[in-house]
């Protein structure tokens, strides 16, 4: 079994030949360092920074034999339309605001500060040209391999934009512009999705958080009303197009999980351990629904834990969760600046040693 079976039988909450392993995502100077490659911030020539930053990524994958490839759109050909507020900072195409320093990039806060900013807002364009450079390239290389996840934003734009406290002040005071301002983040994500399934990617993941480590990220009559039709609109598409869709969230989600399965979701990633989140009670209630993806935490195991306290998590997830199927072993958010790579190695290598499945 190949890794592209060995996924897809996890999605399709079978039992594979063993757990199948992978992040949604990786910080590509830290696997760079890994690998001995250079990498160098702001070249000039797009396509060569693009070639070199997927060679890093394909590189890393191969080198420690990881079953899911994360496929994230390329920056369109002439670049974002940003708002430069000085030579650190600035304001993306949706209106949240950004800073770099020495090579590592944070968000900082809403750039729309005014609501009304919302109605002159002109969303990127998902079809501009470019933006498919990158996938195509991972795509022709792995295709039938390995598994092919399109990385799409989610409903993250709006509470980024105007910041958590000003999207939850929008829903209450003005929620018809609340809800315009959804509606185009998820027909970004839906033509952004159809895109990199047109490429050739297998699946979709959703990302952008709806709660943090106190709960959801809004009401839960706004999580209703506004965030379960950004996600099972986009799910409903990519089925008819016959792919399945995970959502990635951080937090702790038990208040809104329900609502969050029934959205028609296909799996559920990332199952946050420091959130409150316990992966095999997710498991025993829902794992005949929905495929699981992550539960090693990050905060600390994989950044500041020991190898035998790596292999120890990694042994108790897949204890609780790998029976029966249905079940992608990673971290429980990415392979983030935070992650030591022995950890990664070890939990890597403890998947593939404890995460076997008999065979009657």
């Amino acid at each position: 079994m190949n890794s592209f079976e060995r996924v897809l039988a996890a999605l399709n909450l079978e039992e594979p030949d063993r757990v199948p392993i992978g992040e949604i995502g990786y910080d590509l100077y830290s696997i760079a360092s890994v690998l001995g490659i250079p990498l160098h911030k702001g070249s000039a020539n797009r396509e060569r920074t693009i070639r070199r930053e997927i060679e890093v990524l394909s590189r890393f994958i191969e080198k420690m034999d990881l079953d899911v490839v994360p496929v994230s759109p390329s920056s369109p050909e002439g670049g974002p339309k940003i708002k430069k507020i000085d030579e650190e900072t600035w304001i993306d195409e949706w209106g949240a605001k950004y800073r770099c320093r020495d090579g590592i990039s944070w968000y900082v806060g809403p750039g729309l500060e005014d609501p009304n900013d919302i109605m002159n807002l002109e969303p990127p364009d998902p079809n501009a040209p470019g933006m498919m450079d990158g996938p195509e390239i991972l795509v022709k290389r792995f295709k039938g391999r390995r598994a092919l996840a399109g990385i799409i934003p989610g409903p993250k734009m709006p509470y980024l934009a105007r910041g958590i406290d000003g999207y939850n002040i929008d829903l209450f005071r003005r929620f018809s512009l609340a809800k315009r301002f959804m509606d185009m983040a998820t027909k970004y994500n839906i033509e952004l999705g159809k895109r990199l399934i047109e490429v050739g990617v297998d699946f979709i993941v959703m990302t952008g958080d709806v709660a943090y480590r106190r709960g959801p990220i809004v009401s839960i009559r706004h999580f209703k009303e506004v965030f379960v039709p950004a996600i099972s609109e986009p799910a409903r598409v990519f089925h008819k197009m016959g792919v399945q869709m995970i959502k990635h969230t951080d937090g702790y989600l038990e208040p809104i999980i329900e609502d969050l399965i029934n959205t028609g979701i296909d799996g559920l990633h990332s199952i946050e351990p420091a959130a409150g989140m316990d992966i095999g009670s997710v498991k025993a209630r829902f794992g005949d629904r929905i495929c699981l993806w992550g539960g090693v935490d990050l905060s600390y195991t994989l950044s500041l834990g020991t190898t035998e306290e790596v292999v120890r998590e990694v042994r108790d997830r897949i204890a609780s969760v790998a029976p029966g199927g249905g079940y992608i072993l990673s971290s429980s958010n990415s392979y983030s600046t935070a992650v030591k790579f022995q950890n990664f190695k070890a939990m890597v290598e403890a998947g593939k040693k404890y995460g076997r499945y008999s065979r009657n």
